[in-house]
């Protein structure tokens, strides 16, 4: 018997289609290379159906941002589920998931999401969040005695905004790519406010992952 597909089902697996095959293109290519058109004719639909879902360019670029963080908290909160975990063993699970799709993103994307203003809005917002919850990761860490307790977090966190930041301005990513600039940037604060037995925790996170993800080794 043949299942009957409702106009609201569609309507929602034709959203997930567009989502994911315009963010796959936009990581490839760039935002701006990208025209409507493209993903229309990829997807073998009309443009007009594809404008009937999004609007323009930027209501779908938001949409698939905000998809991608959910489905990084969810992945996440899976992997914090797990009994006898560290605060560094969380931490490193989120930096090897943030390697692993960043590695695979064209330069382009970045530089061109800022031409975007909610898009600009909803990250200045996904930021401040990130700050808060590395608050507490930080009060966990001292609390285990893997983070040093004679350090000013919040200090240690502007500092890595801003490192960022300039990072973005002078579009160094085009040159040394989003994944080796986040791992060297991330490892060389982490390193520096782990305690004797955070860096032994730590080293030993790092060796266990596998060969090809070479941005996590720990030279000397």
């Amino acid at each position: 018997m043949r299942k009957t597909v409702t106009p609201t089902k569609y309507r929602q697996e034709l959203k997930e289609r567009i989502l994911k095959t315009a963010m796959a293109e936009f990581k490839q290519r760039g935002v701006k290379a990208v025209k409507m058109d493209d993903i229309a004719n990829k997807l073998s639909i009309s443009k007009r159906t594809l404008y009937e879902v999004y609007a323009n360019k930027e209501d779908l670029l938001l949409a698939g941002l905000r998809r991608e963080v959910e489905e990084e908290d969810e992945a996440m909160h899976c992997f914090c589920e797990k009994p006898g975990l560290n605060v560094l063993e969380i931490c490193i699970e989120f930096f090897h998931l943030k390697m692993r799709k960043l590695s695979a993103i064209n330069p382009l994307f970045f530089s061109e999401l800022y031409k975007y203003s909610r898009v600009v809005n909803f990250l200045q917002k996904k930021h401040e969040r990130n700050d808060e919850h590395a608050k507490i990761i930080f009060a966990r860490g001292i609390k285990e005695g893997v983070f040093r307790n004679d350090f000013d977090y919040d200090l240690m966190i502007r500092l890595n905004n801003t490192v960022m930041a300039y990072v973005m301005e002078e579009q160094l990513y085009k040159e040394y790519g989003m994944a080796g600039i986040f791992c060297n940037v991330v490892l060389l604060f982490m390193r520096g406010y782990c305690t004797l037995k955070g860096l032994e925790i730590l080293d030993r996170s790092l060796e266990r992952w596998p060969a090809d993800t070479n941005y996590f080794a720990v030279n000397g």
